[in-house]
């Protein structure tokens, strides 16, 4: 695939809201989660191009590209998240 159009569309969209995400959630410094932005691009090409071209109108197009941007961000983070939400901000319930 290509990466162009939806895939650098997708990583200009996204790339801010991990950054702000990696600091605010997940813990990593301003400067850390800037590094992985700028270790993980080049990932994100290399998986991207590894993709056949899709049909056009194919649903699922959006959903691989995604994953390839998620996935290439956390392959380069040095601390891995872990699932425990024990410490995570609850939602407010209504009851």
């Amino acid at each position: 695939m290509r990466c162009t159009g939806l895939p650098q569309g997708m990583w200009l969209r996204f790339k801010k809201s991990f950054e702000q995400n990696m600091v605010s959630v997940l813990g990593f410094g301003r400067s850390e989660a800037t590094k992985i932005i700028a270790r993980a691009k080049p990932q994100y090409r290399e998986i991207i191009t590894a993709l056949p071209e899709f049909e056009k109108g194919d649903r699922f197009k959006m959903n691989l590209v995604n994953c390839a941007l998620f996935s290439a961000l956390l392959l380069n983070m040095d601390k891995k998240p872990t699932l425990d939400c024990g410490d995570l901000p609850q939602p407010n319930t209504l009851f």
